[in-house]
């Protein structure tokens, strides 16, 4: 569209400005994936009078209260291979106190309490678009707690940020 203007018996031509929008797609991130490689392990101890198993990021392992560490069964961080778009940051969420157990399918279990990970709360991916986190917890052991092989399964979400 355009209009003229009759300016001394001579016409002009005006024409309206013209507002031109450029489309460019953006490339979609890719989806961020997690996937568990390795289990958390609190290995072997004896409950005695209650207590705690704590397994740090590293794999090292601890114990509160009345509860015996046994040498024949060591402990083990859960490991996870993070995945998405390279050098793209992501939050992580570990599973809040009291939402995740291991039980022995005869009705017995313990809590799992204070996830850490490593890293924190936030990591960053690689050039190649990954990255390795691991998890440790703290496995809630009461008094007299049955013998037994316990498992279970916990929820880590990832997010970009």
């Amino acid at each position: 569209m355009h209009e003229a203007i009759m300016k001394q018996s001579s016409w002009t031509w005006r024409w309206p400005a013209l507002l031109l929008s450029v489309c460019v797609p953006l490339a979609a991130a890719a989806p961020i994936t997690i996937s568990n490689t390795e289990p958390l392990v609190f290995g072997k101890f004896a409950a005695g009078t209650g207590g705690s198993v704590l397994v740090g990021t590293t794999g090292a392992r601890s114990a509160t209260g009345g509860v015996v560490l046994l040498s024949s069964g060591s402990g083990a961080a859960a490991r996870f291979n993070v995945s998405g778009d390279a050098n793209l940051t992501y939050a992580l969420t570990l599973p809040a106190n009291g939402t995740a157990s291991l039980s022995n399918g005869s009705g017995q279990s313990m809590s799992l309490s204070d996830f850490t990970s490593n890293p924190a709360s936030a990591g960053l991916l690689g050039a190649l678009g990954q990255q390795a986190l691991s998890v440790g917890a703290r496995l809630n052991v009461g008094a007299g707690q049955p013998s037994g092989s316990y498992s279970g399964s916990f929820i880590v979400y990832v997010d970009y940020n």
